[in-house]
């Protein structure tokens, strides 16, 4: 895919953006762990080496509930496709129309 092909890419999810699909994403939940145990927020964090905010535990070992249940998560373009029309999921869509 080429730069031009990625920006008219983006710009569809981002003008397709769902606000009521934002409470039913993963990173909402959930926490992503790699093989060596690091934490990243999601699925898509993890492939792009996103890890949990610096402030937070970084490996499972040293993993806090408390300290998880209110985090800052990270975030970047490649949220809106989660955050497009019905929203996206392992599970499926979040949202209902």
């Amino acid at each position: 895919m080429n730069s031009i092909q990625e920006n008219a890419t983006l710009d569809r999810l981002v003008e397709a953006f769902n606000p009521a699909t934002v409470d039913g994403l993963m990173c909402r939940n959930l926490v992503s762990v790699d093989w060596t145990g690091r934490l990243y927020d999601c699925d898509f964090n993890q492939m792009l080496e996103l890890g949990v905010a610096p402030e937070l535990p970084q490996t499972i070992a040293d993993f806090d509930p408390k300290k998880f249940a209110r985090r800052r998560i990270m975030t970047g373009s490649h949220c809106f496709g989660c955050t497009a029309g019905a929203g996206s999921s392992c599970g499926g869509a979040v949202a209902t129309a």
